[in-house]
């Protein structure tokens, strides 16, 4: 094999996340259900719309993740936000690669109530090894900014 080059091993081993949500991009799909992983499920994710680099994701929280005063938790927020730039990072990593969390900035804006939320998450950048991402989380009908959020993503290249 030559350097740079992927294995066909490498290729079988790729992220199901991934897989899933660039398929999904690529392919214009909207109103999907992002089922395709515990967190994603946990939170009722769903793919409204992508494009123009952008990825729209609706997420439900839960009664349970509800505090003494009724708002959200600011972690199950940051979760949100977290995982929708995850999401528009695979989105446009190639097969085999995946990313992880490596710095997570979150500033809250106002308080969230159980119920429906729309994260919009954009790329930065990728490179080599980091990628930059940003998100901005909505009340449901996209009036209120809830919080915003900026991430730095460690690029994981498939093994040999």
């Amino acid at each position: 094999m030559k350097p740079g080059e992927i294995s066909e091993a490498a290729l079988q081993e790729d992220n199901p996340t991934r897989a899933f949500i660039a398929d999904a991009v690529a392919s214009g799909r909207r109103y999907l259900p992002l089922e395709v992983n515990p967190a994603l499920a946990s939170l009722s994710a769903l793919l409204v719309e992508s494009g123009n680099g952008e990825l729209v994701i609706r997420f439900t929280a839960p009664r349970s993740a509800t505090q003494g005063n009724g708002v959200v938790g600011g972690g199950t927020l940051a979760n949100m936000l977290d995982l929708a730039m995850a999401m528009g990072v695979l989105s446009q990593l190639k097969p085999g690669c995946t990313c992880a969390t490596i710095s997570l900035t979150v500033n809250m804006q106002s308080a969230g109530q159980e119920g429906q939320f729309i994260a919009v998450a954009g790329v930065d950048r990728i490179g080599r090894q980091i990628a930059f991402a940003h998100a901005k989380l909505y009340d449901a009908e996209r009036s209120r900014l809830i919080a915003s959020a900026t991430s730095s993503l460690a690029v994981i290249p498939p093994r040999p």
